[in-house]
């Protein structure tokens, strides 16, 4: 592993995604699925957050103990690193409406699995 990988520790990294996912829900709260299509800095707000769990995501893939641990809570890592790839990648083709159905229909349900990692830590 790369030197600033193993200079923080996992703990670290799985906050991280937890508080992303937490300002995603803030960001999004109450607002309807058309309503967040025309909201430029909402869709900003969302698209950066989406790429900080990512890329924490890659990175704890890496650790053999996390790893293990998103088998067992059935957190699809390869689907949220490759979403930081595909964001950060494909400049002007980021897809507001995939981002969204990531902010209501995804992350809701993996919040308490990356809590109860955190909890284990």
């Amino acid at each position: 592993m790369k030197r600033d990988h193993i200079e923080r520790s996992p703990r670290l990294y799985v906050t991280e995604i937890i508080d992303g996912i937490e300002k995603i829900e803030a960001f999004t709260k109450g607002l309807t699925r058309e309503a967040f299509l025309k909201d430029p800095l909402r869709i900003d707000a969302v698209d950066a957050n989406l790429r900080n769990i990512g890329e924490a995501t890659r990175v704890l893939a890496k650790h053999p103990s996390i790893k293990s641990k998103f088998y067992y809570y059935r957190i699809p890592y390869k689907m949220l690193s490759e979403l930081r790839n595909a964001l950060g990648h494909e400049y002007f083709s980021s897809d507001p409406n995939a981002m969204w159905n990531m902010a209501m229909n995804i992350l809701p349900n993996l919040k308490p699995q990356f809590r109860k990692i955190l909890e284990e830590l």
